[in-house]
């Protein structure tokens, strides 16, 4: 346990050290030639830095006066995290690698103005990550299922958003393909109308969700009266979540003996076609565009009563997660039933609110006045879906399928063939519940934000998931608890700047600590310490470590135990 904690350790000095600011006194010692050398070559690299803008200098500026109507800019971020722990087998997966992502990201964005009210908007990303090319690693091998975690390559990704938008006093319209974010927490709890991509897993941060959200097609309209607004919503294109696949660097280290040996060599089983406990499945089943019964419907009401503001949100949708359904079973040559597995996205019904309200607090002890903002989102999503796996074991009291595969001859190419042959005979689809019931859940949170002396921010965000009528046999579903009834997240973030840097610097520390009822009870907890430094108005620098620690076997943190890491990032805006 030691090795995690001297990285925090020694940030957690620099952070006593700079929290307050230090003396200008002036010093004439032995040392004071060479330390106004190094002062003085800093002063011309930093004023060097000030003006550092090529980009904006030989690309943006030039562009923008030749087509007057355009505005035109974007960035350059390259992120990287590492490892603190050397190369080892975790719970069976082979983790030789201590790169965890060499991201480089570059946004483009332009705006052209048609007419004062009617404006285009393109925003296209370029992905490089270099971890599966950079280092040499035989437990990296998700690209080989997906080769967007590698860099992005089709139009789909490239293209991330394109939308007209048409603007008025009281009256917005856009169209095209575009990302909505209703929420404002640490974490998701009503920011559901866009897809993420999770490749990072639990290292995944809020302020990435700008990046990881995955932009769809949709008439987005809001409606001004006075302070209050309805926003409403019709997305006919859909578009799911993405996890991190087998043999990407947070996919789940949870694997059966020799399973990555079968997964670099068993295409079918590395690109989802079957799984390890020989179950067949099938293509995912997903919502068309082309049918009105499958689009996406969503409303908010927003009602401003300085200094409170509120709001409702219903949204029709489909779950972005597809969940495995049983529509068959077959019988190979030894006699073992196989489950015929279908992934499938269903239908919810969310019911949300959200609040804001801004007060201030005077004559406080050792601060003085306190401004405070209260800030609340919550979501009821109605019939979840979730595997019950006394259902899976109940298949088998069925009568017996006459459905038989030879595993020695057959892929799973030819069982989805096979099932596709059933189908059109009229045969297949005998379990009206897949496995699977249907349950409500809930997620909420509270943030109190509180401005401190010396810019100081402190953000205290409990939250909660519930599932109700859950019992143990429950996987996961949209909205509940994970591994348990109810989960607790009691965010706490401090962060401040400080002032003898020009507030330049910038210190914060997050602390995510999991508690779930009534049969895990802690399930560790994650601390992330950040350091950032704007060297200029276009370039800022951030390093990060990413701490998981406590809980226990399968508990959501202690499966990430061996995964601390520092990172690094640097963007340059134009």
């Amino acid at each position: 346990m030691g090795h995690r904690f001297r990285p925090a350790c020694l940030l957690g000095c620099l952070v006593l050290l700079l929290w307050t600011s230090p003396s200008y006194a002036l010093w004439d010692g032995p040392l004071s030639k060479p330390v106004g050398w190094v002062s003085n070559n800093w002063s011309r690299f930093d004023r060097f830095l000030a003006t550092f803008d090529p980009a904006g200098r030989y690309v943006r500026q030039p562009i923008e006066r030749r087509v007057p109507a355009l505005t035109f800019k974007g960035f350059y971020r390259q992120w990287s995290d590492v490892l603190l722990t050397s190369s080892q087998t975790i719970h069976n997966r082979r983790r030789d690698f201590r790169f965890l992502q060499l991201q480089n990201l570059l946004e483009l964005e332009s705006h052209y103005q048609l007419s004062p009210n009617i404006e285009i908007t393109n925003i296209s990303h370029f992905l490089y990550d270099g971890v599966y090319n950079w280092q040499d690693s035989s437990g990296l091998y998700g690209d080989r299922a997906s080769e967007t975690l590698r860099g992005y390559h089709n139009l789909d990704r490239i293209v991330r958003e394109l939308y007209v938008s048409y603007r008025t006093h009281n009256l917005d319209v856009v169209i095209g393909k575009q990302q909505i974010a209703w929420g404002k927490m640490d974490g998701r709890y009503i920011d559901t109308i866009n897809a993420i991509d999770n490749r990072e897993g639990a290292q995944v941060e809020a302020n990435e969700y700008e990046f990881r959200r995955l932009p769809v097609f949709m008439l987005n309209t809001t409606y001004f009266f006075g302070a209050n607004s309805l926003n409403f919503l019709w997305i006919p294109h859909f578009e799911h979540d993405r996890s991190a696949p087998y043999g990407a660097p947070w996919a789940l280290p949870f694997l059966p003996p020799n399973a990555e040996s079968l997964l670099t060599s068993d295409e079918d089983l590395l690109m989802g076609r079957k799984d390890f406990f020989g179950n067949y499945i099938l293509k995912r089943r997903r919502p068309s565009s082309g049918n009105w019964g499958d689009h996406e419907f969503g409303v908010r009401l927003d009602v401003s009563m300085e200094p409170l503001t509120w709001g409702l949100v219903y949204y029709y949708a489909w779950n972005k997660s597809a969940q495995n359904f049983i529509v068959d079973r077959a019988i190979d040559q030894d006699g073992d039933i196989h489950l015929i597995l279908q992934p499938r996205h269903t239908r919810l019904h969310h019911f949300g609110i959200t609040a804001d309200y801004a007060t201030s607090f005077a004559n406080m002890p050792l601060v003085g006045e306190l401004p405070m903002v209260l800030r609340v989102e919550g979501l009821w999503t109605k019939a979840v879906e979730f595997q019950d796996t006394s259902r899976f074991g109940a298949t088998g009291n069925l009568p017996a399928p006459n459905f038989h595969i030879n595993t020695k001859e057959h892929n799973a190419k030819d069982v989805r063939r096979m099932v596709s042959a059933r189908r059109r005979a009229g045969l297949g689809e005998r379990f009206k519940s897949g496995g699977h019931v249907s349950r409500d859940t809930m997620r909420a949170a509270i943030a109190l934000e509180f401005a401190l002396p010396g810019n100081t921010s402190f953000i205290f965000q409990p939250s909660l998931l519930y599932t109700f009528d859950w019992r143990e046999s429950l996987g996961s579903g949209f909205g509940g608890a994970i591994g348990d009834e109810w989960n607790v997240l009691p965010v706490v973030f401090v962060g401040r700047p400080f002032r003898f840097t020009r507030d330049r610097l910038n210190l914060s520390v997050t602390a995510i600590p999991w508690l779930s009822g009534p049969n895990r009870k802690w399930q560790g907890i994650k601390t992330r310490l950040t350091a950032s430094y704007n060297f200029s108005q276009f370039i800022t620098g951030r390093m990060t470590y990413t701490a998981f620690s406590g809980g226990y076997g399968t508990d959501l943190y202690a499966i990430y135990g061996k995964y601390d890491n520092i990172g690094w990032e640097l963007s340059y805006e134009f």
